[in-house]
């Protein structure tokens, strides 16, 4: 993360917050459309489960502790939104909901609850019946910072992302820059998000509980700057010693969740945003690298990312093309390796503060 954009995202943290339906005119422009965060995202089993669901109360136990009491809303189980403070805690609800029900949980540092924004943790958990079927996927857990939290104290969110994955034996998942959107306006935001994501390749894009994304067992969806994979994936991806040979100690570490591995990529996220005014976009040359060394479980197409409005002329990425188009943008020559190897030694090495559990 260089320092200038270290500096301009301290600077411009209320531009982090983006009015509803920017791009979209036939829309009201009231409220925060999308927010500019950090998020993670990480894929289990089981949401089911008693242990797991106390395991996802520890989660966000944990989250409270390094960010204080930043919620004012939550959305649970598709009932409407209630006020953080008078809602049953999660804890509560992992002992006594049935695993016929559902265990979904939005909660939100908005405004108004309709809001996109900052802070944030979702859980997104089937109900046994369904999990069960085989057919509907696997569970969700993200959360996010602003891009300032982070920057200030990027190892305490890494520490997040790696106990959750240990503890929700994760069979997948990553974190990184991300956009926020409204929970009640998503398809009037993608337009916004799209937009971003063309200035900051980096970016994430798409919502963490798409089925498509859901279904991928085997396969991730992208690298970032926190890239988790579990034991299958890291032995078809050459295992340690495989990923080793691809990947410069100096900016890379990689820590044994018990399930898998987590790969940090550098100290802080990548956006790969322009340095200078009216300077190009780049991919990030972490992430560059690391797309390469786990092509082999990178999916290679999905179901569109985004759907858009109806009637809409934003472009979105609600194309195959245009879809994998995105997923494929760190794909690089062997040229283009090597000068994304080479480029890292203009970003911050790793160092011991950094560190992460049971290196390997």
């Amino acid at each position: 993360m260089d320092k200038d954009y270290l500096l301009w995202a301290k600077e411009n943290q209320s531009n982090a917050l983006i009015p509803n339906a920017l791009l979209e005119p036939r829309h009201s422009h009231e409220g925060v459309g999308a927010a500019l965060v950090v998020r993670a995202v990480l894929y289990f089993e089981r949401a089911y489960e008693t242990s797991v669901r106390l395991a996802l109360a520890d989660c966000f136990d944990e989250f409270r502790a390094a960010t204080g009491d930043v919620f004012k809303f939550v959305w649970h189980n598709g009932k409407a939104a209630q006020t953080a403070d008078k809602a049953k805690p999660m804890r509560v609800l992992a002992a006594s909901l049935g695993e016929n029900d559902c265990f979904d949980f939005q909660y939100m540092s908005g405004e108004q609850p309709s809001d996109a924004c900052l802070w944030s943790f979702r859980v997104f958990g089937m109900p046994a019946w369904e999990e069960k079927m085989g057919t509907r996927g696997i569970d969700v857990l993200a959360f996010s910072w602003p891009m300032v939290a982070v920057q200030d104290n990027p190892d305490a969110f890494a520490r997040l992302f790696f106990n959750a994955a240990q503890r929700l034996n994760a069979v997948h998942g990553h974190a990184g820059h991300a956009i926020n959107l409204s929970p009640v306006a998503r398809q009037q935001n993608e337009s916004t998000e799209f937009w971003i994501s063309q200035m900051m390749p980096g970016t994430d894009v798409g919502p963490p509980t798409a089925n498509a994304v859901r279904d991928l067992k085997g396969q991730i969806k992208t690298v970032g700057w926190l890239t988790a994979i579990d034991v299958a994936m890291l032995g078809k991806a050459g295992g340690v010693r495989g990923l080793r040979g691809e990947l410069p100690p100096s900016w890379f570490s990689l820590n044994d969740y018990g399930a898998g591995v987590v790969i940090r990529a550098g100290v802080w996220p990548e956006s790969g945003a322009a340095v200078t005014e009216g300077g190009k976009s780049f991919p990030p040359p972490a992430y560059v690298v690391l797309d390469r060394a786990l092509r082999l479980v990178r999916v290679n197409g999905l179901d569109v990312l985004q759907q858009g409005t109806v009637n809409g002329d934003a472009p979105v990425y609600n194309t195959f093309s245009s879809t994998n188009a995105w997923l494929s943008r760190f794909e690089t020559s062997g040229d283009g390796l090597l000068a994304a190897k080479a480029a890292l030694l203009d970003t911050p090495p790793l160092d011991l503060s950094n560190a992460l559990p049971n290196p390997l």
